[in-house]
């Protein structure tokens, strides 16, 4: 059984893009970092261990073969675009099951730097060059695990605005027999999973925030 962890959502200018989600939710931000890649971040958290990363290009984006190129080159019309979902194992040994089912392994890499200068180190699965093909373009999750759950990103401190508390229904476009052999029918069961006809991928998510509100971020995933 697993958790939902994170969803990323592109956009092609970083603070106007967050600017856009908090006037949309009212939900609270900080700073997250910038990856070595060329994509730099902002966390919202959504409660519960679940946060949204907004992200940009903002390195060498005109340089082919590059990370902040191909990030870039999803948004060129400028509209913000969802890029992937993922969901986080409780053990290693879960990971371990997971990637060698799809063909891939369990990766730790280097992860973004925060601002205070700190580098995070991911552990994935199914490990690199291996999520975008077996899972994201297909609408379906990859995994993440985290040895110290105090450092999830949801548990950051906030400003400028309220905290979620909770995702209460994420819709995603994917072949709803492929989502639920994927993810396990127990994690399909229990997730607030709503599966919807369109395009590969996340379409909205809906998230109640400390005060009751319900607020849905709803955008169109990227093309990928």
């Amino acid at each position: 059984m697993f958790h939902l962890d994170h969803l990323c959502l592109g956009v092609r200018d970083l603070g106007d893009g967050v600017r856009r989600v908090h006037e949309e939710t009212g939900l609270a931000h900080y700073d997250g970092g910038v990856f070595a890649a060329g994509i730099a971040n902002t966390i919202f958290p959504l409660g519960e261990d679940v946060y949204l990363e907004v992200e940009a290009a903002t390195g060498p984006a005109t340089e082919p073969g590059t990370a902040a190129a191909w990030f870039d080159g999803l948004l060129a019309d400028g509209a913000d675009r969802w890029m992937f979902w993922s969901l986080r194992a409780d053990t290693l040994e879960e990971m371990t099951a997971v990637a060698q089912r799809l063909g891939g392994e369990v990766a730790r890499l280097p992860g973004r730097v925060q601002p205070d200068g700190t580098q995070r180190i991911i552990t994935t699965a199914p490990g690199p060059g291996r999520a975008l093909d077996t899972c994201w373009r297909r609408g379906l999750p990859n995994w993440f695990y985290r040895e110290d759950p105090a450092t999830n990103p949801d548990r950051g401190a906030v400003e400028h605005g309220e905290r979620g508390v909770a995702v209460t229904r994420l819709e995603i476009g994917a072949d709803a027999g492929e989502l639920r052999e994927h993810i396990g029918a127990e994690t399909f069961d229990r997730l607030p999973l709503a599966v919807v006809p369109g395009r590969p991928g996340v379409h909205a998510v809906t998230v109640r925030t400390a005060t009751g509100r319900e607020v849905t971020l709803r955008r169109d995933p990227a093309d990928l």
